[in-house]
């Protein structure tokens, strides 16, 4: 049985594929290249860049040196790294022609986090894209469990981690684990989104048309 099953997290990024092939379709149209020559992934990898196929200077910022150590199926391009937080960005206002961050902003912290966060992104990109996943959607993909984390008292239980979450069955994650996964997670609302990004568009990207999934928030150049 073993053998059979996967880490959630690879069961999690083929899904995802589907959806961010979906999310991107338009991307070039919304940030043309030919505008947004210098752009900076906070948080990211060079994995939707490969995808997006984009051209133009890539620079990827993370707090995780090991993310740019990862081999890559399709590395035909090289991108600038660099090691550091999303919260405090050591460069200049306007820096970039494009900010972003997709499925990011979840996990930087609290709430004060989260709004250093944005403000960082706001600063340094002439124009900004960021991607967040709903919190009342009814599924929460960092676990793969449908409703609890609306109910995040019963979360902060091991047993419910551990058995009633798809990452808990797959992964079977001790106690520390199951805490050190959810210190990083903090879905938030559209409401939130908009005290965060005040003169943005929010878009809303929807699960079989209906059921708000995710939202992206974005400052055209």
């Amino acid at each position: 049985m073993e053998a059979i099953l996967v880490n959630y997290w690879d069961l999690a990024r083929t899904c995802t594929q589907f959806f961010r092939q979906r999310r991107f379709r338009n991307f070039h149209a919304v940030f043309p290249p030919a505008q947004h020559g210098r752009v900076l992934d906070i948080g990211g990898t060079p994995e939707i860049w490969e995808m997006l196929d984009y051209p133009g200077e890539i620079t990827l910022v993370n707090p995780d040196a090991a993310v740019f150590e990862r081999p890559r199926t399709n590395g035909r391009r090289t991108y600038r790294t660099e090691v550091g937080d999303g919260r405090g960005l050591e460069y200049a206002d306007k820096a970039f022609d494009l900010a972003f961050a997709n499925s990011v902003i979840e996990h930087v912290g609290d709430e004060q986090d989260a709004s250093a966060f944005a403000r960082e992104i706001q600063r340094v990109g002439k124009a900004f894209y960021c991607q967040t996943p709903n919190k009342w959607f009814p599924v929460e993909p960092h676990l793969g469990t449908l409703f609890l984390h609306w109910v995040p008292g019963l979360l902060n239980r091991y047993w419910v981690i551990r058995y009633c979450t798809l990452w808990g069955l797959m992964n079977k994650p001790s106690p520390q684990d199951a805490a050190d996964c959810l210190a990083h997670i903090r879905l938030l609302t559209k409401k939130e989104l908009r005290k965060l990004f005040p003169d943005a568009e929010i878009h809303t990207e929807r699960f079989l048309f209906v059921l708000p999934k995710s939202f992206i928030v974005i400052r055209r150049s």
